[in-house]
C-alpha cells in the first residue's frame, strides 16, 4: 500500500491511496470463511456449504466492503499522522476502473483543510454596558417588600393599590387556550400594571384579555412571571386571558428590624439605608447577566469582522451537496454553504481561542458543573442542604444522559470563553439605566433588520 498527498493549495489537498490484492485479500478470505460457518444453505449442513458457492454469492460484496475498510483506515491514519485539520469529510473522487482482480488500484480523496490564522484579543475594544438601578426601581422594590409583609384584607373587587390572584392562559385569535402555551397563576400588584384601568373594579370570576406587551409597566416582569429570557420578554406578543381568582388589598408594613430580618436574615440589614443599598446591589447583579450577554455578543461580532481568513468554499459546497438527503443543484448547495459559512468561521475562531488558552472540558469538570447546576435548581425550591450522597446520585444519573453531557460541555466551554474575553479584551465601560440599555438593543436590532 502506498499513500501520498498532492497539496493543491493551503486549503485543498488530494490524498492518493494505492492498494494491492495482498492489502485486502486475506481479510476477504477470512470474512468468507466466517460467512460459511454461519450459513444455512438448503442441501448442506450448517457451515458445510462449498466455498465455491459461498464465493459466487458473497465474494463481490465482501471484497468491496474490505477494500473500503482498508481505504478508510489508511486515510484516517494518514490524516492523524500528518496532523491534518480537515473540514467536513474526505470526498472520494470517482473511480471508473474498479477491478478487484487488478494488480493494484489507486483511489483519490479530496480534503478541505482548515485555514491557519491567529487571534489577538488585545486588539479588541468592546463597550461594556454597566446597568445601574434607578431610584424608582429601588423605591418600587421597597414598596413591594412593605406590601409583601403588610396585612392582607379581602376585597370585593380589584382596587387601587391592591392586588389579585389571576390564572394566566395564552390564547389564540379566537380566544381558545393555546395547547403548550403559557399557563400559570400568580399574584398581580395593581400598581405594576400598565393598563390598570382594565382591571380596576373586576371581581372573582371576571376575565381580562390583554396583549402580553400591554400587561406590565416594566416589560421585564414578563421574564420573571412567564419564565422568558430578556430578549423573549421584549418580543412576546401573545394574547393572554387572565381569570380573576382572588382580590385583596394589603396595607404597607412599617420598615423595621423585623422586616429586615425576614427579608435578609438576622441582623444582615439594620437600617433603611442599608436596605436600599442591598436592593441596589441585587438589582444590578441581576442586570449584570444582560450586560455580560451583550458584551459576549459584541465580542463575537468583532471577531467575525476582524479575524480574516479564507475557507475551502468550493470543497465545502461540494461536501454539502454530497451529504444532502435529496439531490440538490449546485446553486442550492452554494446557497446552503453561504448560510453556514459565518457559523463555521466563528466555530474555527472559537476553537483557536480555546486552543491558545489551553481550555478543554474534562469529565471531572462536567461532573462539578452538573453538581453546581443541581444545587442551584434545588435552592430555587428551598432545598439548600441536600446531602452530598444524594446529590451525587442525581449527578450520576444526569451524566448518563448524552444530551445533558453535550449541552453541559457547550455551556461550560462558553463560560470559559467568557472568562477569556473578560480578561483579555479591552472593555470600554459605560454606565446607564436599563431603559437606555433597551434603547441600544432596540436600535441595533432595527439596524440588523435593515441590512
Amino acid at each position: 500500500m502506498n499513500v501520498t498527498q498532492n497539496k493543491i493549495d493551503d486549503l485543498n489537498t488530494i490524498v492518493k491511496i494505492t492498494i494491492k490484492p495482498e492489502d485486502y485479500k486475506p481479510n476477504v478470505e477470512k470474512s468468507l470463511n466466517d460467512y460459511r460457518k454461519k450459513l444455512n444453505m438448503p442441501g448442506f449442513r450448517k457451515g458445510k456449504a462449498p466455498m465455491s458457492i459461498v464465493k459466487k454469492q458473497y465474494e463481490g460484496a465482501v471484497t468491496f466492503e474490505e477494500i473500503n475498510k482498508v481505504l478508510n483506515d489508511a486515510l484516517s491514519n494518514f490524516i492523524s499522522e500528518n496532523k491534518l485539520s480537515i473540514l467536513g469529510q474526505p470526498l472520494p473522487k470517482t473511480n471508473n476502473d474498479f477491478d478487484a482482480n487488478a494488480k493494484e488500484m489507486t483511489f483519490e480523496f479530496e480534503l478541505g483543510l482548515a485555514p491557519e490564522f491567529k487571534v489577538d484579543l488585545s486588539k479588541a475594544k468592546i463597550p461594556y454596558y454597566k446597568i445601574e438601578a434607578t431610584n424608582k426601581e429601588i423605591d418600587d422594590t421597597v414598596a413591594r417588600i412593605q406590601t409583601q409583609f403588610g396585612e392582607i384584607k379581602d376585597a370585593d373587587q380589584i382596587e387601587e393599590g391592591g392586588n389579585f390572584v389571576g390564572e394566566v392562559n395564552e390564547i389564540d385569535m379566537e380566544g381558545n387556550i393555546v395547547e403548550g402555551g403559557k399557563n400559570t397563576t400568580f399574584t398581580f400588584l395593581v400598581d405594576d400594571l400598565k393598563n390598570k384601568e382594565d382591571f380596576l373594579g373586576k371581581k372573582i370570576g371576571d376575565i381580562v384579555k390583554i396583549n402580553a406587551q400591554d400587561l406590565f409597566n416594566d416589560v421585564h416582569q414578563l421574564q420573571h412571571f412567564l419564565g422568558l429570557s430578556h430578549e423573549e420578554a421584549h418580543q412576546f406578543n401573545a394574547e393572554l386571558k387572565i381569570t380573576i381568582e382572588k382580590t385583596s388589598i394589603k396595607t404597607k408594613a412599617e420598615l423595621n428590624q423585623d422586616i429586615f430580618d425576614k427579608v435578609y436574615g438576622k441582623d444582615k440589614v439594620t437600617s433603611e439605608e442599608e436596605l436600599r443599598s442591598k436592593i441596589k446591589e441585587e438589582i444590578e447583579n441581576y442586570y449584570k447577566k444582560e450586560s455580560d450577554t451583550k458584551f459576549m455578543n459584541d465580542s463575537v461580532e468583532w471577531l467575525l469582522d476582524n479575524i480574516k481568513f479564507d475557507l475551502p468554499s468550493e470543497f465545502l459546497t461540494k461536501f454539502i451537496k454530497s451529504k444532502a438527503k435529496e439531490p440538490i443543484s449546485d446553486e442550492k448547495a452554494t446557497t446552503e454553504y453561504e448560510k453556514s459559512a459565518k457559523a463555521l468561521r466563528y466555530q474555527l475562531i472559537e476553537g483557536q481561542i480555546l486552543s491558545d488558552n489551553n481550555v478543554s472540558v474534562q469529565y471531572n469538570d462536567l461532573v462539578e458543573f452538573t453538581k453546581n447546576q443541581m444545587k442551584q435548581q434545588f435552592a430555587m425550591y428551598g432545598y439548600v442542604d441536600i446531602p452530598d450522597t444524594e446529590l451525587d446520585k442525581y449527578v450520576a444519573n444526569a451524566m448518563k444522559n448524552e444530551e445533558h453531557v453535550r449541552q453541559s460541555s457547550g455551556n461550560l466551554l462558553q463560560q470559559e470563553l467568557f472568562k477569556i474575553f473578560d480578561t483579555k479584551i479591552q472593555k470600554k465601560e459605560k454606565t446607564l439605566t436599563l431603559e437606555k440599555f433597551d434603547e441600544i438593543l432596540k436600535k441595533e436590532s432595527e439596524e440588523k433588520k435593515d441590512k
